[in-house]
Parts: C-alpha cells; structure tokens; sequence
C-alpha cells in the first residue's frame, strides 16, 4: 500500500505545480485578449499547457487550431512568443504585428516586438516600439537604456546621451550606462563630460585603479592638470612606488611651469639628492622627442630650456636646443642663431657634432661638411667629426677630399663599422686596390659575417673581375640572409655575369628589379642580355634604364653603338 500512494502522490504534486503556474499565465492575458469562443478557449488551454510543459511545437499547433475559430490578439501574442523560443523571429515578428493591430494599447506586445526587431537587426522600428512603450511607462529605466543602446546602433549618439542622462540624474547611477555615456563623451571630445562621467562611475567602483587612469587621462586631456594630478595622488597613496604614475605627475608639474617642483619629484624617482644640469637636459629633450605625438609636450621643453637658458648662462646646449626647435618655422633665423653659437662656443665638440648633424639631417651636405671640419681642425683626435666630415664629402661626390677625414676615423677607432663600409667604398671609387684589400682584410676581422661589407667587397671584386668564385661565395651569404633585398640579388647576379653564366644572372636580376627597379639594375640586365645575343631584349632594359637616368652617358653609348 505505501508503494501505490507514492506512486499517486507525485503525479499529483506535478499536476498542481502545473496548475498554478497555468493560472499565473493564463490570468496575464487581459479578458480582451483571451479568445472568447468556448471552443477557441478550450483550445488555448490545451496550448498553454503543453507550452509549461516546454511542449512548444504541439503548443504551436494547438494555437493555431485556435485561431483558425477566432482571432484574439492574445493568440497571435502566445504565437509570437512561441516562434521566438524556436529561433523563428521572422514568423514572431509577423504574429506580434498581428496581436498590436488587433490591441495597439498593449504595451507587451510592443516590448515584444521591439526585442524581435533587435533580434532582427532592425533598430529603427525597435526603436519606434520602444518609445511608444516609454510615454506609457517613462519611469521605466531598461525602456530608457534600451532607447539609448538603439540611438546608438542608427549612428545618433547625441540622442542617445539624452536618455543615458535622464538615468543618471533622474533615477540612479548605473555602471552600465555610465560606461556608455563615457565612450560617446569621448568620441565627442567632450573630456570635461567624459570625466565627470568616469568620477561618477568611482563613486560606484571606488578603488577601480583602471577607472582611476581613465579619468586622470580625461583631466589632461580638457587640460585640468590639477584634477588629474589629484587622482594620480590618490593611485600613489595606496601604490606609492608606482613608478608610471610618479613620471606622469613630473610631466604634469612640468605643463603647469612648477618647475622647480617637478625636478625635486624627479630626483627623488631616480634617487638622487639632487637633480643636476645634464638630467635636466635630459628631461627637456625627451619631452622634445615627445612632441611629434604630444604638441603639448614640445611647450615643456621650450619652458624647461628657457629656465636653463636663464639658470646656466654659461652653458650653451639650452641655446642650441630652442633654436633647434625655431627650426621647424623659421630656418633661417635659426641657422643665423646657430652660427652666432658657434663663433661665441668654441670649446665644445659636441656643438660642432650637434650643429653639423642639424645640417645633414637637412641633406644640406655642404654646410654641414663645413661645420664638422672645423670642429675637426680644432678636436682632431675626435673621432665623431672626422668620420663626420669624411661621410658628408663622401655624400657630395668628393672622394678625394673625405679620404683623409675617413682614414684619421679609421685611425681612431679601427672597429667601427660605418668607418670600414665607407672608406671601403671610397677606396674602391678611387680605385685604391691594395688598400681595399687590406681595409676589407681588417673588417673581416672584426666582422666576418657582415652582410653588408660582404656585398660591397664582393662588387668591389666583380667590377675588378677578380677572386670571382671566392665573390660570388661572398655573395651567396648576402642572398641567405636578406632574399629579397635587390642590392644583394644584383651582385649576385652581376657577378654570375662576370663569370659568363648569364642565363642565371638574368634570373637573379630580374627578381632583384621585382623587389625594387633602379637604373643600375636594368642597365646591368640590358648588359647581361647582351652578353646572351639578345640585343632586343637589351635595346629595351637599356632605354628603360636611360628614362630613369636621361643623363647617363655610359647607357646612351650602348645604346647608340647599336643605332
């Protein structure tokens, strides 16, 4: 007996539970929306409670065997929502629709039909929906959201930060929201709004350190150093050694003319007593080079250099350095300042380095060779300016007159590689062959794997027409590591042209024209088509090679001795 009881009760107990939870919903639809056909009605229930018990398709089918007798908007309701469990949101959109027209005060249906519109990627009638609902129910916070969230997605973000601010200064402060708000500020450029909106996001996430960063960046950005320098503090009490957050508070210092402030800070980050004149230098040309990225920083640098200028009459890299930066507007009136530098400091060879270096970064070769060769006549044992001035000859055609510059840097310091490739090209140009030999013998030395020097002392053999195996060794190892480079590729092939293989020397100069077409690489490959009897094929590299360079009297002779 205590068997079948068992066995009763629980059925019983799942038929109750689903009654009630069937009463709850069947007493949701409005005595309007319920069909009011008996047989209509029975059939409804039938499809209620296969719908509680997850039965959705016999549901459907019930449903729609009740609206084939009647057409209540509360059928077409259960309808909608049955196709949207299914993932059929074109057929819940069609029944939703149906249900509004049949009962257009029914603020569901159109809550409803406006998640389905979402669904379906339609925000502007979701949104027409959702703004029907919030004159109905204006209090209704999601409704507001919602309404937000759609403004945003049809690309009208000022409408949307209307309802966003209607929740925060009406209703509560909500972390989602305030997020939102945040980014469309932003993408305003609106930073005074945009920090308002993450300080009110602290109030909920006090100790949120991201949030923190956030709006300390939004304060620069207004600028309101103050505010920013503030939350930065407030990072620092509870992390004091965060390094980041010390060098951003200097640079704030520094933007608001606290100088004297910002260098006790900095000695104290990098552990000194004080902060002495080259570090301060320092401090003022990092935030020079910060200024291509950061216009802002650039007026630090000009302060923190006038207050060098005035501190350090008697040093000259503040003089230098502001002129450097007139430079950029006014060239000229900063070479005239330049020059009155270097007549009243003559004792530096750094200047000379400095002033002579803003030249060449010009491609002003000439004043710039001018300027590194007096510093080099007055520090001679400087290596910097005489391998400086050897290079800005160099870069003006005048071989002869870079030698011995080039040669005293080589003297200097033997292991430098920028000496040994120039002076090596210099050597070869002047066709010094015993002393390319012997600089190369030396480099090799210091770098026996240098791609570089590798390929020019393997052209250098090629154009000699000598040691063509051991080149063209030499070039092998240029092509492995760089493959793509054209330079590379064309001594190779160049060299397998001296060596009379010109099927696979057109092969690799060919590839090297694909990675970077010159005239040297289409003069070469007109030579080697000739070298093959293909003159047409040469006619036409070398025309091409000519059109690049029409002054090239070496190309026009092979052309014209085929005229």
């Amino acid at each position: 007996m205590r068997t079948d009881r068992a066995i009763f009760e629980i059925p019983m107990k799942r038929i109750f539970v689903v009654f009630i939870l069937f009463l709850a919903v069947f007493h949701q639809t409005k005595a309007q929306d319920k069909p009011a056909d008996p047989k209509a009605l029975e059939l409804f229930i039938e499809a209620k409670t296969f719908e509680l018990k997850d039965n959705y398709l016999a549901a459907i089918s019930k449903y729609n065997d009740a609206l084939r007798i009647e057409k209540a908007p509360g059928i077409y309701f259960a309808l909608s929502k049955l196709y949207s469990n299914v993932t059929q949101h074109q057929k819940s959109l069609e029944f939703g629709l149906e249900a509004i027209k049949l009962n257009p005060g029914n603020l569901d249906y159109k809550e409803h039909v406006s998640d389905t519109y979402i669904i379906l990627g339609d925000y502007a009638n979701a949104l027409k929906y959702l703004k029907e609902i919030s004159e109905k129910r204006p209090d209704d916070i999601n409704i507001l959201y919602n309404i937000g969230r759609m403004y945003e997605a049809t690309k009208q973000p000022s409408e949307a930060i209307k309802y966003y601010e209607n929740i925060t200064e009406n209703y509560q402060y909500d972390e989602t929201v305030l997020i939102r708000m945040a980014d469309i500020y932003e993408s305003f450029n609106d930073y005074a709004n945009t920090a308002a909106t993450v300080e009110k996001l602290l109030v909920l996430n006090p100790t949120d350190i991201n949030l923190k960063y956030s709006a300390a960046a939004a304060y620069v950005k207004i600028p309101d150093y103050d505010n920013a320098i503030r939350i930065y503090e407030e990072i620092l009490s509870t992390n004091p050694g965060n390094r980041d957050v010390q060098t951003e508070v200097i640079k704030l210092y520094f933007r608001q003319n606290r100088n004297n402030e910002a260098f006790e800070k900095y000695s104290k980050l990098i552990n000194k007593d004080s902060v002495d004149f080259m570090t301060k230098m320092d401090v003022a040309i990092a935030f020079m080079q910060a200024s291509a990225e950061d216009k802002e920083a650039l007026n630090v640098s000009r302060n923190i250099l006038q207050n060098l200028q005035a501190a350090y009459p008697n040093e000259w890299m503040p003089d230098y350095y502001l002129a450097y930066m007139d430079s950029r507007d006014n060239p000229d009136e900063a070479e005239k300042k330049f020059s009155d530098l270097l007549s009243r400091v003559d004792t530096s060879a750094e200047l000379y380095v400095q002033v002579g270096f803003y030249y060449y970064e010009q491609r002003k070769f000439k004043p710039a060779m001018e300027v590194f060769k007096q510093g080099a006549v007055k520090f001679p044992e400087d290596f910097r300016l005489n391998y400086l001035t050897g290079n800005s000859y160099y870069s003006l055609g005048q071989n002869r007159d870079a030698l011995p510059y080039l040669e005293k840097a080589f003297e200097i310091n033997p292991a430098d590689l920028n000496v040994l490739s120039n002076l090596g090209l210099v050597y070869d140009d002047l066709k010094m062959y015993p002393e390319t030999d012997r600089l190369y013998e030396v480099a090799f030395k210091h770098f026996p794997d240098n791609i570089l020097l590798l390929n020019n002392y393997a052209y250098h053999l090629s154009e000699r027409g000598e040691r063509l195996k051991e080149a063209l060794e030499m070039s092998k190892k240029t092509i492995e590591k760089e493959p793509e480079n054209s330079s590379y590729l064309d001594t190779y092939g160049w060299i397998l042209y001296k060596m009379k293989d010109y099927k696979n020397a057109a092969i690799y100069i060919e590839k090297a024209i694909k990675s970077g077409k010159n005239a040297t690489l289409l003069d070469h490959l007109g030579d080697v088509y000739e070298g093959m009897g293909e003159v047409v094929k040469a006619l036409k590299y070398w025309n091409e090679a000519l059109q690049m360079e029409p002054d090239n009297v070496t190309i026009k002779s092979k052309i014209d001795k085929f005229k």
